[in-house]
This record gives structure tokens, sequence and C-alpha cells, in this order.
């Protein structure tokens, strides 16, 4: 039985104001791809003479992103020229950092599908400036964009603790989440402002000894991080049991043919000529700098999965949608307090997480998670946003939907007239209340009326009257559904049910 052995590699843009070394603005910050060129000056071009000045900014969001990934944060540190030539590269070397990384030793607890945790260690996370950009156009010739030449770069590198494309998948989507919470990186990897390569070794199970490693360069999403590392162990499983040598080498990955090819033998750090960088000065990074980045760290993925386990008893799945879409965690928690300060006004909930608490809870999760997904994905003004919860609040404030649950709850209104109020909600911006008085939504509370009603039914439908008095339980079913039609949903189905079979065993 063979083994693979996964280490990652991921790079992500920081989200600074500046870039890495100069005052040019951070493309990664300012949007401005579709015209090249503007952000660009003497130092990122790799003008003779000029010298490079450290992004302040830039270093306290790597000190913040080590710190949310459990890592030490060295005390002295300094920058390196990795030198190799490329079009992309306007000096002719990058700056980097070799053997003196910002942040090391951390590790990160990563929530897999089934449930299962895994950790993954985490080598070190260094900075450097990002490349400049390459376009080759059909008729050969390449371009070169500055725009993101010196953008700040973080590169994280993993140790080699992950053995499957999904764990892989999971670290990587896991680090994207919190770069997002720690608002350090837009990390999207669409824009290339998050970047992974993945370091494949296969051997048999018994073996301590690393098989040779081969790395897959330039993967752009989560899914073709997943799928290449299938393939590439797949693909040296076959080579090894037919006796074939592994060769350590760069390989890309083909998006149509979906498999990996190889693009030149890897280079060794030896290759790239590491030395200290003579025109910046070594950092020292204060204990008092780090406190004081480590008590702003706001609560992190993980620390919020627990909270909404033990403080609204949520099931995994709820979790993760509320964890992951971030907007609409923020829209639930509001509800939710909207909800807790009617229930204690009206003394139905006695004390913090009794029955009646989550039952209420649970009632919102299945709106927001069924209904009102429902209706945001309905809307055509929102198609191609893949996040529609940020268009919520300009919709229905966190209050009116805390409302329409209480609403929900206290069977003020029925769950068929719920979908035309939420909706109407949607539509006109309205409270609840409001719409079921404007548009006649009241429930039918007067039991004379609702057996008015009954009659016309049975009236109307003598056949399932036979067949329920005949035993065939379905009949008692289409009645009460025909009630509730005639009704426009007002009627209360439990009331309309125990009226029914008065009215029937008359």
């Amino acid at each position: 039985m063979y083994k693979a052995t996964i280490g990652l590699e991921i790079h992500f843009e920081s989200k600074t104001n500046s870039k890495m070394f100069c005052s040019c603005p951070n493309e990664e910050n300012n949007s401005l791809e579709e015209k090249p060129n503007i952000n660009a000056c003497p130092v990122c071009a790799g003008h003779p003479g000029t010298l490079p000045v450290i992004n302040k900014e830039a270093i306290n969001k790597i000190i913040k992103t080590g710190l949310a990934l459990n890592c030490k944060i060295a005390e002295h540190t300094k920058f390196d020229r990795k030198n190799y030539f490329y079009p992309d590269l306007p000096k002719g070397y990058q700056i980097s950092q070799f053997d003196m990384p910002i942040c090391f030793g951390g590790y990160l607890d990563v929530p897999l599908d089934d449930g299962s945790i895994k950790r993954v260690r985490i080598t070190r996370i260094h900075m450097e400036e990002d490349t400049a950009k390459s376009y080759h156009t059909k008729d050969g010739t390449t371009l070169i964009d500055f725009n993101r030449s010196s953008v700040p770069l973080m590169e994280l590198v993993t140790e080699p603790d992950i053995h499957t494309g999904e764990e892989a998948k999971r670290f990587a989507q896991e680090i994207q989440l919190i770069l997002k919470y720690l608002d350090v990186s837009n990390a999207d990897m669409e824009k290339g402002q998050m970047r992974c390569e993945v370091n494949i070794s296969v051997n048999t199970e018994d073996d301590d000894e690393l098989g040779t490693k081969v790395e897959i360069k330039n993967l752009n999403s989560f899914k073709t991080v997943e799928k290449s590392i299938e393939y590439e162990t797949k693909r040296q499983i076959e080579a090894l049991e037919n006796k074939e040598k592994i060769i350590q080498e760069t390989r890309g990955w083909d998006d149509n043919k979906e498999l990996t090819f190889s693009q030149r033998s890897k280079e060794d750090a030896h290759e790239y000529r590491y030395f200290p960088e003579p025109d910046l000065p070594p950092l020292s990074i204060s204990s008092e700098k780090i406190e004081a980045i480590l008590s702003s760290l706001p609560e992190l993925p993980n620390q919020k999965r627990d909270r909404y386990k033990n403080e609204y008893n949520l099931d995994h799945k709820t979790i993760e949608f509320f964890v992951r879409k971030v907007e609409v965690g923020i829209f639930f928690e509001k509800a939710v307090s909207e909800l807790i300060s009617w229930y204690k006004e009206s003394n139905q909930i006695k004390e913090i997480a009794d029955e009646k608490y989550f039952e209420i809870i649970k009632l919102c999760t299945n709106y927001i998670t069924t209904d009102l997904q429902s209706i945001l994905k309905s809307d055509p003004e929102l198609k191609g946003i893949e996040d529609v919860f940020v268009f919520l609040n300009k919709k229905i404030s966190p209050e009116n939907f805390g409302e329409f649950i209480c609403l929900i709850a206290n069977k003020k209104i029925t769950s068929k007239i719920a979908k035309t109020v939420l909706l109407e909600m949607y539509s006109k911006g309205k409270d609840p209340t409001q719409i079921i008085e404007d548009e006649g939504l009241s429930p039918i509370t007067d039991d004379s009326e609702l057996e008015k009603i009954i009659i016309t039914v049975l009236e109307k439908n003598p056949k399932p009257v036979e067949d329920y008095k005949a035993g065939k339980q379905n009949s008692f079913a289409f009645l009460i559904g025909q009630i509730m039609s005639v009704s426009k949903g007002k009627a209360n189905p439990q009331k309309a049910a125990e009226l029914l079979k008065k009215v029937l065993e008359k």
C-alpha cells in the first residue's frame, strides 16, 4: 500500500494601502487591473540607484496572521535577496526572506467535511514582494504590467502533514477564511491574490523515508488543489509499481485535460544564491508590539464554531454555513439578540439556554438557511454575486427578521402566511406587523369563522368525505389542504384539524 505525503506553499497578497517597498498604491486594494502600469515608480520598476523602504503596515499584518495561526514571532529578522532572472522580475532578484522568517513554528486545526479535526503544522510565514504580471499575446509577444510588482506578499509553508487532496483543499479554504476574518487579505484566488503550490511525494506506508518530492505550481482554485493531488498521487503510484524512477521536478496543471505535466527540474535553495538585502536594515520586533497586535485579534473561525455550538447548540452544517458566510453570521446573531430581548420582556424565557430558547434559535436558523436564502438566490439583481447575504441588510433588518420569527413562534401567523410576509419584507422593506395589517394576513382566531370555511370545503368535496368515513386517512390530509387554500393560509392547521374532526363526527 502507498501513501502520499503533502506540504503546501500558499502565497497571499497583503491588504495594505501601498506597496511593500515604495509608496505606490497597492493593486490588491485598488482594483485597477484594467489599466496597466499606472501604479509603478522607479523603485518597484527596479531602476538603478533606487532604494526600498519597508512598509510598516505589511509587517504588522504578517505578525497578525502569524499570531492567528499559533506561530512564534521572531524578535530579530531580516530581508534577503533571492536571485533569479525572469521578465516579470525587474530588479533581477526578489526581496524575500530566507533563514530568518518573521513567523515560524505554528499550526492550524482544520475541520474536515466528516466533522473530524486535522492539525497541520506551519513551518514558517515570511514576507516578500510580488512579481509583475506577464501577458502573452496570440502573436507571441509578452507584455509586462508593473501594477503588481512589489505588492506585499506573504508566503506560508506547511510541514508535510497532509495526506489527501481533501485535507489540502480544506486547509487552503480555512487559511482563506482566516485571512478574511483578520482583514489582512482579500485572498481572491480568481484574481491571483492567493496562489497555492503543492509538494507531494509517494512511498509505501511502512517506509519512514519520504519519496522523491514533486512540486505542482500555480494552482488557482481549491478544486484544482484537490484534483491535482489526486492525479499526481495516482501517477506516482503507477510509476513506482512499474519500477520507474520519480524525478524531482516542477509540474504544472492542465485544467482541460485534468492532469499534471512536466515543466522543469526543481531548483534547490542554493541555486537562488540568497544573501542579506544590503539596502534594508534588520528588524527587531518588540514583545510590546506583539502583545498589542495579539490583543487586537478578532474572533477567529474555530473560536466562532465553538461559541455557536455552546451558545446556540447548532449542528455542524449550520455552524459551517454561518462561519463561512460572515455577513449572514452577523445577521443571525443580531436577529437572535432581538428575539431574546422580546422573549425576556414577555417572560416567555426564564433563562438563556432553556428549552424555549433553543426552539426559537432553531426556528430562526431554519428560515435563514432555507426560505431567506431561496429568496436571495431568486433575485435577478443579485445574479452572479457570490455572497448575496452582503446585500441582505438593505432589504430586511435583523430587527424586523427577529420580529418575524417571534410572530411565527407565537402562532400569530401560519407557516404559509410566513412565506408571503417574508417575501413582502424583502420586496418592500417594511416590518412584518405592518405587512400583516396592510395585506389583511392576520390569522383566523374565531372558531365559528373557521367552522364556516370547513363546512364549505366539505360541501364542495363529498367524495373525500365519504373516503374518510370509509377509513381512508389520506382524505383527511386532502381536506386540511383545501381548508388552508380557502382560508388563504390564515387558518391554524392544528386548529383546523381539531374542528374538522368534530364536524366530520357530526
